[in-house]
């Protein structure tokens, strides 16, 4: 059954020595955030560790997972939506760069 992924690319680089720092503070702050979305079915936290020689730096992916458009729709226009960015934007204080968000739909292949 497919269903649709929202992603977020975190692009850019964190404050040297602050990298573990930033992780507690999303999976402290963020994460439980990111969970009350309105119709979230799953929420994943991707820390990049290692990438390709030459590879964008790409330092967290978010996916969240949900039914359908609609119901990414109606998540996205929650007042979570709104504390989220907030809350996000004070917690990226320590990372340089960009974030954008793609839908992917999804299906297990296993």
């Amino acid at each position: 059954m497919a269903m649709l992924t929202r992603v977020a690319i975190y692009e850019g680089s964190i404050e040297p020595g602050t990298e573990d720092a930033f992780f507690r503070d999303v999976a402290a702050r963020l994460e439980p955030v990111w969970r009350s979305f309105p119709n979230v079915l799953d929420v994943r936290v991707q820390r990049v560790t290692e990438a390709d020689r030459g590879a964008i730096p790409i330092v967290m992916v978010l996916e969240m997972d949900f039914a359908d458009m609609a119901a990414i729709e109606s998540s996205l226009a929650s007042d979570i939506k709104t504390r989220s960015h907030a809350l996000t934007l004070e917690v990226l204080k320590p990372f340089s760069g960009r974030f954008f968000h793609y839908i992917a739909e999804s299906r297990s292949v296993s």
